[in-house]
């Protein structure tokens, strides 16, 4: 058997299994093919654990896992990262998982999330590391996490950043580490995204057509050249194009299935998800709304209400149910501030379903108006409303349903699979002097921006 170089890919925090989790699950397989992987984290749920035991991938976590620390005072504070700072220490002293060792003698360090970057105190500068910041801290270098579902600030805007001088010092000083150190190439998930961490941390974006995988480095110590786009994979097997005998199942037996038609959203209910605007688009076409995700229900209840709007929240449901519901909707709306990638249009898309998106940040690399879905403006005013109220109709039309979405899987087959972030990755890691097989035939396109 072909021997492969080693890999130790660093993640910060599995439980949260939202989209970066759930896109390691979806990649890590493929990536197999072509490393020895040694995954480390600090927490890993007993699903996340197993689900690496099935793929038959070593893996390190503590004994008891690392709880993110919540509330004012850790954000005033870094309590967070001070907190990883001590766990990671913590693991690689752990003579019982053999870390360090396996430290010493790996090819390649891979790091995924920003929220990681503590884990520079255990890595020595002499190992090709690539680091996968799929977005700045949001947050720190914007305003979007510090309002309420209305869009007031929560506080006076001088006051949160004098709370948060000391956090951002903190975020700025570890990437600032990651900038300068040797034998780094680094990667963000979008062209918009590369773009925001690049203006956050004062660095270069590399210019090549958002080519995944051309990182070139900036001096002989092969030190980070700019921020380039590793592109996002998704589940082409989970979200498929006719419902599972388990999806039907989950669907037959479903209690909260709306009746009729219904527009769907996905994510927490925030500000930063515009889930107010959804919920205008929703009153104006005069459809149910579906709000998987949590987050503020209770205020968006209330708005509802305010508004005569038809709100349906669902609790905490199974894959299955979220993709029947996605499934069987009369189109998804997407519409947030800032969104990186945005991971659930592409969803949509996979299982037939027309998605409405906002015509900003990451929805523009992905979705082409009237080509694999539309692209509309936001709902602030009646004109732009009445946009999206056309929009739903021509989602209603099957012809229209049909054609957005073979387009759709014709361009996620093209740059958003597994494939072709392994590929991506092992042309980076090539670039910094690492031992690793590469593929020439594997044709990886330049990112869309826009699309």
């Amino acid at each position: 058997m072909e021997k492969l170089p080693s890999l130790i890919w660093f993640h910060n925090d599995m439980s949260p299994l939202g989209g970066a989790q759930r896109e390691i699950l979806t990649t890590i397989p493929k990536h197999k093919e072509k490393w020895n992987i040694t995954f480390v984290t600090l927490n890993a749920p007993e699903e996340i654990q197993q689900y690496f035991r099935d793929n038959d991938i070593d893996f390190i976590t503590p004994k008891k896992p690392w709880i993110n620390p919540k509330g004012g005072f850790n954000e005033i504070t870094a309590k967070t990262g001070k907190s990883q700072l001590k766990e990671w220490k913590n693991l690689v002293n752990d003579e019982e998982n053999d870390l360090q060792t396996k430290i010493d003698n790996t090819d390649a360090v891979l790091i995924s999330a920003s929220g990681s970057l503590e884990v520079l105190s255990i890595i020595p500068e002499n190992i090709p590391l690539h680091a996968y910041l799929i977005e700045m801290h949001r947050g720190l270098h914007d305003d979007v996490l510090h309002k309420k579902l209305n869009g007031k600030s929560i506080r006076p805007f001088w006051l949160t950043k004098i709370m948060l001088s000391y956090h951002k010092k903190w975020d700025m000083k570890w990437h600032k580490k990651l900038w300068n150190r040797p034998n780094t190439s680094i990667s963000s998930n979008t062209p918009t995204s590369a773009r925001r961490l690049a203006k956050a941390h004062g660095w270069n974006i590399i210019n090549n057509g958002f080519l995944a995988g051309d990182y070139p480095s900036r001096d002989e110590e092969n030190k980070s050249g700019g921020v380039g786009v590793l592109w996002p994979a998704v589940n082409t097997k989970l979200w498929t194009e006719e419902p599972s005998l388990s999806e039907l199942e989950a669907w037959e037996k479903f209690e909260r299935k709306p009746n009729g038609e219904y527009l769907i959203t996905v994510g927490r209910a925030s500000f930063m998800k515009a889930s107010l605007d959804a919920l205008k688009i929703a009153k104006s076409s005069k459809l149910p709304l579906v709000h998987i995700g949590g987050g503020d229900t209770n205020q968006l209840k209330k708005e509802a209400i305010k508004i005569s709007a038809e709100l349906i929240v669902m609790p905490r449901i199974s894959n299955y149910e979220i993709t029947a519901l996605i499934r069987n909707s009369t189109a998804l709306i997407a519409i947030a501030h800032g969104e990186g990638f945005g991971l659930t249009p592409i969803e949509a898309i996979l299982v037939g379903t027309p998605a409405l998106v906002v015509d900003e940040a990451g929805f523009t690399h992905t979705i082409t108006d009237n080509e694999n879905g539309k692209r509309l403006p936001w709902p602030n005013n009646t004109e732009n409303i009445d946009m999206w109220k056309n929009a739903i109709i021509q989602a209603k039309n099957s012809e229209n349903r049909i054609k957005w979405s073979n387009n759709g899987k014709k361009r996620i087959g093209e740059r958003w699979i597994p494939i072709y972030q392994s590929e991506a990755l092992a042309r980076a890691m090539k670039n910094l002097g690492v031992d690793v097989k590469i593929d020439q035939t594997i044709n990886i396109l330049p990112g869309l921006d826009p699309a």
